[in-house]
């Protein structure tokens, strides 16, 4: 209970009091009077009968009057019979004093009510006053917190507003300094790619000053000994060549290291002075011989001349055999001109790779130059069954892209050797990996926005568009390029041998990075010829100093930790996704709004059956051989029958006809055989074949 009705309850109860005593003296003051009039009055006064006494009234109010004024109590008489029931008076009018109490009960009650009554309003009153009191004051209560929240939370609102201004300075002021740095960063990169890229220029225009020098070297050495072999005077030009080979070995010897610094990239401005000053030596000498050697042979010829002139005066003249200049070597002396011959050979190292040369490559044998001191002819005719054995197994021309395939992996492992194993590199490398394989491994053909994103993803790394930065390093988009190009060509080996359709998604991908990287594409092919040569193609047979590991590895198999190599249903599925990823690339069109040629279009699949219905089948790999001209016909075969009608169903009648006979002649007749007399035999009867399963419609990306 509150406070407010306490004090309300013990104020209602002194009011009952209050009312209760006032009631009482009315009762006892009523009475009295009653009393004192009854013995006063005589007569009648009330009703009709009455008499009007004034002078009785005024005495009788004077007595009353004086009689308050002095609270003295009358005497009542009253009359033994009526004591307890009747009051009389002195007029003889008699009162009963039960209906005056119930009257005085009656008109106490009704003031009674009237003041509870009217108290109560009051207190009604009081207590809607005190209400609305009480809500003015909750409602100015409540306005008064309301305003202290509303600046409470203004007050938080302008703090936070606050902090977050000074979070935007302090995010912009980040922002600023890492974009400084990152400008910084950038400025300091491309001054090291410049200076880097401009040293490589002034090294590759030093490079070709010295080798344009060192071929007019190569030329007048050449020069000498074609004089010297030339010369009729056989002892004459001994004596010239002894005398000048002390000089000519120096000169080789001086020539050496600028070999060796070609080959190593570290030549120096001084080497081209070094190599005219040896081109000034050796043009002098060349002059010396070929004065000399005019001399002699002026000299030869007159003495000739002198005795022929002399024989004809004693016997009819003997006229001599004229000896080709081709056999003068083999003519001479023991040791005739040996130096010569032999510094030839040294100088004939650095020119270009001849078929020869690229013979010896693959059979692991040593170089012989062509001017090198001559072969028995056992040797020479043992070189040419080589190299023809070799030539018809393997087309020329894929002979020649093979040793550029792997000069090129050479020449990239090389500049990237210190980057792959250099500990500050492995976290970046890392992060680079992981960002290249979750895209690559994402590839697929459901949707254009699925396979754009991919393509954006990859392409924004190369270009340094996201994270991690590869321009951060001077090797790093070369190595990501690299590392894109082998997971791709992973992926031909285990998600395209299961899933065929899959090439198409893939070699979108490729094209597409290939119009914008050429150097990718570079890559990519390298990697794809290094695991499956026959995308070249290119069939090498085991030569007789090879083992059979090596034979196996260059083919393009596995082998397990534990030495056993890859089983050979497996290797045909391997190579097959690798085909027909090859043969994807060809017939991928390019993607929409793009102008430029196709990097590697169509004609690549066309140059590819072709030279391999140039090589002569064998029987190791007559399945291998089946499986993969499948795969290009099943892949490429509808678009090659589009954009080449006539000559295409030649090509396959010669195949039908003339090249898989051969084939049936070396092997026994396996399944990849028989795959491919099926498929060439409906071709042919339908005069076309299907387009192949997944190839996606134009401008699908």
């Amino acid at each position: 209970m509150s406070l407010y009705s306490k004090k309300e309850k013990s104020r209602t109860k002194v009011n009952d009091m209050d009312i209760i005593s006032d009631f009482e003296n009315l009762k006892v003051s009523t009475l009295e009077k009653a009393s004192r009039i009854s013995a006063m009055m005589d007569h009648i006064t009330i009703g009709p009968q009455s008499v009007a006494n004034k002078d009785d009234s005024n005495k009788l109010e004077n007595i009353e009057n004086e009689q308050n004024s002095c609270n003295i109590k009358i005497p009542q008489k009253t009359n033994s019979s009526f004591t307890h029931s009747t009051i009389s008076t002195s007029n003889g009018i008699y009162f009963s004093s039960k209906k005056i109490l119930l009257e005085s009960e009656k008109q106490r009650k009704e003031e009674v009510r009237k003041k509870m009554d009217c108290r109560i309003n009051h207190m009604k009153e009081n207590g809607r006053v005190i209400q609305e009191k009480m809500a003015n004051s909750r409602s100015l209560m409540a306005r008064e917190r309301e305003r202290r929240n509303e600046e409470k939370l203004a007050d938080i609102l302008a703090e936070i507003e606050r902090i977050a201004e000074q979070e935007e300075i302090k995010r912009r002021h980040e922002q600023q300094l890492q974009a400084q740095r990152a400008q910084e960063q950038k400025e300091k990169l491309e001054r090291e790619v410049e200076e880097y890229r401009k040293r490589m220029k002034e090294k590759e225009e030093l490079t070709k000053i010295v080798m344009v020098h060192r071929g007019h070297f190569t030329a007048k050495y050449c020069d000498i000994v074609t004089l010297s072999k030339n010369c009729k005077d056989k002892y004459a030009i001994d004596m010239i060549l002894t005398a000048n080979s002390a000089r000519i070995k120096q000169l080789i010897q001086q020539i050496e290291p600028l070999d060796e610094k070609i080959k190593s990239g570290e030549l120096i401005s001084m080497d081209v002075n070094v190599i005219e000053s040896l081109v000034h030596h050796i043009d002098d000498i060349l002059t010396t011989f070929r004065t000399e050697i005019e001399k002699i042979d002026a000299q030869y010829e007159a003495e000739l001349a002198r005795k022929a002139q002399a024989a004809s005066e004693i016997q009819p003249i003997v006229e001599s055999e004229n000896i080709p200049v081709g056999n003068v070597v083999s003519s001479q002396h023991p040791g005739e001109s040996y130096a010569v011959e032999n510094n030839d050979s040294k100088a004939q190292n650095s020119s270009v790779i001849t078929n020869q040369e690229a013979v010896a490559v693959l059979v692991n044998a040593p170089v012989t130059p062509s001017a090198s001191v001559p072969k028995s002819e056992e040797t020479a005719a043992d070189s040419e069954c080589k190299e023809g054995n070799l030539f018809k197994y393997v087309d020329k021309e894929s002979l020649q892209i093979y040793i550029k395939n792997q000069q090129f992996l050479n020449l990239y492992k090389k500049t990237c050797k210190d980057f792959l194993q250099s500990t500050a590199t492995k976290k970046f490398r890392f992060e680079c990996q992981k960002a290249i394989n979750i895209p690559v491994n994402a590839i697929s053909g459901v949707s254009e926005q699925h396979l754009r994103d991919k393509y954006d993803r990859l392409h924004n790394l190369l270009i340094g568009k996201s994270s991690p930065n590869v321009t951060q390093h001077p090797q790093g988009v070369i190595f990501c390029k690299d590392h894109m190009a082998k997971k791709i060509v992973s992926q031909g080996e285990t998600l395209v041998s299961s899933k065929p359709e899959m090439a198409f998604p893939v070699a979108m991908i490729v094209v597409a990075l290939w119009n914008e990287h050429e150097d990718f594409g570079e890559l990519f092919l390298a990697r794809l010829h290094e695991a499956c040569p026959f995308t070249i193609p290119i069939f090498l047979p085991q030569q007789e100093s090879q083992s059979n590991e090596d034979y196996y590895k260059s083919l393009g198999c596995k082998y397990s930790e534990d030495g056993t190599v890859e089983k050979q249903d497996k290797f045909l599925k391997r190579m097959s996704g690798l085909m027909r990823l090859y043969a994807s690339i060809t017939v991928t069109r390019q993607r929409k709004g793009v102008t430029k040629v196709h990097p590697y279009g169509l004609q690549h699949a066309w140059r590819w059956l072709a030279a391999v219905f140039n090589i002569e089948p064998r029987a190791d790999i007559c399945d291998l051989c089946a499986t993969l001209i499948l795969d290009m016909l099943e892949v490429a075969g509808n678009v090659l029958w589009t954009a080449y009608p006539t000559q295409f169903h030649k090509l396959l009648i010669l195949l039908s006809e003339q090249y898989y006979p051969r084939m049936r002649n070396v092997a026994d007749g396996g399944g990849p055989l028989m795959r491919l007399e099926e498929f060439l035999r409906n071709a042919l009867a339908t005069g076309t074949i299907h387009p192949a399963d997944g190839m996606l419609p134009p401008n699908f990306l």
